[in-house]
């Protein structure tokens, strides 16, 4: 059976106690999206995790991974899963490729079938040269690469992760951006928990944001920026600024305000549009030279703050 929502979440609420950890949180993630699910600590990321991989059971509401219930068939759903956590603790007396040979017989895969995966895997996440080599002489970053290709040993639909970047250099976080968007184009679909906002500007295709238990905020990258951008301002580094060129710019109807900081000019726009070709063409038609010109629209962590804030 083929499902375009992978992952379905539908009024999700758990308690702890009186504490009311999730409340009636819902969203879907399609095939092949890379779905980033964000908010600050204690918001409710890890119950939502935990209840998806059917570690928990919800107060009300349900997950459904490939149209299977974790919490109800969870040997089922786990076929379709692959999780890596935040901080891998791998056996260190285990070589890459024994370790990834003993998952694979957990999940009864045969032994034609492991040594054929295993080769993959390692390829993938760049460790073929290190199989051999004992988990305790690999890096933070490569225990964490290890860690995604176990997570991947079984062939899930679906691949978890918690903080999947977090403490690596920018070499090692470019590696796991390709290795992303590489399993986002072989159809797996990617839900991963991050507080790394520029990261996940990068990495995801979709985004979920959550603040004390709710939903904030469910879309693409490119639907959050525009729910929560306020205005767009150019800016133009110009070899003179002159009084001509402010009044005219002025002048335009999608221009709000024009401010003035030295050689340069700042100019705030009525609407969501990329007007630097009819700025620059007045620019010109006033004899202005342009040194620069570049459109300021948003980030993610702005509008990561904007939604924690319209949220409470």
């Amino acid at each position: 059976m083929s499902y375009k929502s992978v992952i379905s979440v539908s009024n999700l609420t758990k308690f702890y106690g009186d504490f009311k950890a999730v409340d009636s949180v819902s969203f879907t993630v399609d095939k092949g999206t890379v779905y980033g699910y964000l908010g600050p600590n204690g918001a409710g990321k890890s119950t939502t995790i935990r209840t998806m991989l059917g570690l928990l059971k919800p107060n009300q509401g349900e997950v459904q991974i490939r149209g299977v219930n974790p919490t109800k068939d969870p040997v089922q759903a786990l076929q379709c899963l692959g999780y890596a956590p935040e901080l891998p603790n791998l056996q260190a007396f285990f070589t890459g490729k024994q370790l990834l040979d003993f998952i694979g017989k957990i999940f009864k895969l045969t032994t034609q079938d492991r040594k054929k995966r295993i080769k993959q895997l390692l390829e993938l996440v760049g460790l073929k040269e290190w199989e051999n080599k004992k988990i305790g002489k690999y890096s933070k970053g490569m225990v964490q690469r290890l860690s995604i290709a176990l997570a991947l040993i079984n062939d899930p639909v679906v691949l978890i992760m918690d903080e999947p970047t977090i403490g690596l250099d920018p070499e090692a976080k470019t590696q796991f951006r390709n290795l992303f968007t590489t399993l986002s184009k072989q159809g797996k679909t990617i839900f991963l928990s991050s507080h790394l906002l520029d990261e996940v500007q990068r990495i995801c295709t979709h985004v979920g944001m959550i603040n004390k238990g709710k939903m904030v905020f469910t879309g693409s990258i490119g639907q959050v920026l525009e729910t929560f951008t306020q205005q767009w301002v150019v800016e133009a580094e110009l070899e003179k600024v002159t009084k001509t060129i402010v009044s005219s710019l002025k002048k335009f109807g999608y221009v709000e305000d024009v401010k003035v900081e030295g050689n340069r000019l700042k100019i705030k726009l009525k609407e969501k549009k990329d007007l630097r070709g009819e700025i620059s063409s007045e620019i010109f038609k006033q004899k202005g030279v342009i040194l620069s010109l570049n459109l300021h629209k948003i980030t993610l962590e702005d509008a990561y703050m904007r939604a924690l804030k319209e949220g409470q």
